[in-house]
């Protein structure tokens, strides 16, 4: 259950850090949308050229991240079928 589970957090983890690197200025407007709820005039904000591009590699190491796991744990997981069956 635990590995499923990792695994399930893992791609989602992946597949989120890729839509944000992809759409960076999409996650920041809606990001902003909620962050900014109570303020006058939320539209007007723009953010600055180097916080986009701070999104983008963020989100492109959060997909590297997710990948790694999602990795490791395919890797562990072929190795372990023989010990489950022996015990």
């Amino acid at each position: 259950m635990k590995e499923s589970c990792t695994k399930l957090l893992a791609a989602s983890t992946m597949v989120w850090g890729v839509a944000g690197a992809l759409f960076p200025d999409r996650v920041l407007d809606t990001a902003g949308r909620f962050l900014l709820a109570g303020y006058e005039n939320p539209e007007d904000l723009e953010p600055a050229d180097w916080y986009v591009s701070a999104t983008r590699l963020q989100s492109a190491l959060t997909a590297l991240a997710g990948a790694v796991v999602l990795a490791l744990e395919y890797g562990r997981g072929c190795g372990s079928d023989d010990s489950e069956r022996e015990a």
